[in-house]
């Protein structure tokens, strides 16, 4: 296989591109991502003409674009073209100029296409059962309904943040009158959709540059200690706070809000009208943040067939992701999911210890895969590396705080002490939090040495939990000694623990 597959949105506001490379074994990883914003809806008005100077800034992005694919290499590229050329009463000669000028030939999207893809991109990336999708654009607004993880119906609206923005806000001073006309635009609109008004209380998941500003808004002004967006949510309250801090003042004062991007601090008051719009009608209190879109979809619908997946989406999310990364860091697969079935073995069969649930159980599984994430830097000191590595790299199917406890079950799967302080992740997580994850860690570390020689000699365990003791009884081919050995290390950490004594036969 091998291949670098290529995907160009041409939005109404910007043009963003995703370079992935799919490999033999099934799974793929990122190359590059790069964006302009070009804002080629610009000046459309009521006669939907693309205007020479955004289709000029357009060409040059594009000529670009091809540049670094040509380096890069790429095996093919999928382009895509949303609203602004969608509405166009000129796409034809456009369409004809970018072919001519640069070699691609962008496949025109409908509006459902377009909040398809989207559901794509989440679907994919996000644990999402049910949930209603918004994807703010420029010049066109996509509306989905999740329900058990099926996309049961969407819509296309014919307003964005640059074509709003132009009709009712103009790009100097916002007013609260500006701001309510905006919003009884978009409140029309949404009566519009029956089924919608049913779905009372339903997350909403935002896709897209503009919804993605409320989370960098809402970081700058909590102080939250990691970068990533995904997976990031927000309160109505917390929305409404972002919300009412750009539709007052000038663009100039705008700008200067830490969290907005310059170039969207024009159109950013009209662009998040949609949303907060839809939480209110829906009175909701749950805004999920999803860092994927359209052009993400459009990866994984070809993905998918490239690996000749038997369904349309992914079956598990998080296992999928956690898969993936283990074969983009070179770990041994055969190894991680050895530890990780003893791991869960010890979990289950010692319940009425530690009394933890699903979700305690489900954060084990994760570490116990990534426990060697890092080893792609040095054997030295891996479990450090490992715990700034699961901290940041992209695991889908993780909240935030999620990601921090399974950081920390990794960086203390070794007898070495992790020195590193829950607390500068106090926003995220508790003291029992921690405790959680120190009795965690006892079974990431037995499990482990369970697997030693990496060899698989332990294939199987049966516990038995008595008022003095906890009996392991190993199942295996061969003598396991070098294993056993090597777990018992563990047994004065396991009865200060759980006030039983370890024995392992």
């Amino acid at each position: 296989m091998n291949k670098k597959i290529a995907v160009i949105d041409l939005g109404s506001n910007s043009i963003r591109m995703l370079l992935m490379k799919v490999y033999e074994d099934g799974s793929y990883k990122m190359l590059d991502q790069v964006k302009d914003m070009v804002r080629l809806s610009e000046g459309m008005g009521e006669e939907r003409t693309l205007k020479p100077l955004p289709i000029k800034r357009t060409m040059k992005t594009l000529k670009l674009f091809r540049r670094l694919l040509q380096v890069h290499q790429t095996d093919y590229v999928i382009p895509v073209a949303t609203a602004a050329v969608r509405s166009a009463v000129n796409q034809k000669m456009f369409l004809e100029k970018v072919e001519a000028e640069t070699g691609f030939q962008f496949r025109v999207i409908t509006g459902e296409e377009e909040a398809y893809y989207g559901y794509m991109g989440v679907i994919n990336t996000l644990p999402v059962e049910r949930g209603i999708t918004i994807d703010i654009g420029g010049a066109s607004t996509e509306i989905g309904w999740i329900e058990k993880g099926q996309l049961k119906e969407s819509v296309s609206l014919d307003f964005g943040a640059v074509t709003l923005t132009e009709k009712y806000i103009g790009r100097e001073n916002i007013s609260e009158e500006k701001v309510q006309e905006v919003e009884a635009c978009v409140e029309k609109e949404l009566e519009k959709l029956e089924w919608l008004t049913a779905l009372k209380h339903y997350p909403v998941v935002g896709l897209g540059g503009t919804i993605r500003t409320l989370a960098k808004m809402d970081k700058h002004k909590i102080g939250y200690p990691l970068e990533s967006l995904h997976n990031y949510q927000m309160t109505f309250a917390e929305v409404e706070d972002a919300y009412g801090k750009v539709t007052t003042g000038t663009v100039p004062e705008i700008r200067k809000l830490p969290g907005i991007n310059k170039d969207r601090a024009d159109i950013i008051a009209a662009g998040l009208a949609p949303v907060h719009a839809i939480m209110k009608k829906l009175k909701t209190d749950k805004l999920v943040i999803s860092g994927h879109g359209v052009r993400e979809g459009v990866f994984f619908e070809q993905y998918l067939k490239e690996i000749q997946y038997p369904k349309p989406v992914l079956e598990d999310v998080l296992f999928h992701s956690a898969d993936n990364i283990i074969k983009n860091f070179g770990m041994n697969e055969k190894h991680c999911h050895r530890v990780k079935k003893l791991a869960l073995a010890l979990f289950d069969q010692t319940m009425e210890l530690h009394k933890m649930g699903e979700k305690e159980r489900k954060l084990l599984a994760v570490a116990a895969l990534f426990h060697d994430l890092g080893m792609s830097i040095d054997y030295y000191n891996h479990h450090k590396h490992g715990f700034y590595l699961a901290l940041n790299v992209r695991v889908n199917g993780l909240r935030n705080y999620e990601r921090v406890m399974v950081a920390f079950l990794v960086g203390s799967h070794r007898e070495s002490n992790l020195k590193e302080d829950w607390k500068q992740f106090d926003m995220l997580v508790k003291e029992e939090d921690m405790e959680k994850v120190e009795k965690l860690s006892l079974f990431l570390k037995i499990a482990e040495k369970l697997d030693r020689s990496e060899y698989g000699s332990v294939e199987d365990l049966a516990c038995y939990v008595t008022k003095e003791d906890v009996q392991i009884m190993v199942k295996a081919e061969d003598q396991p000694e070098l294993e056993v050995t090597s777990a018992m290390t563990y047994q004065k950490e396991f009865k200060k623990m759980y006030h039983r004594k370890l024995i392992i036969v």
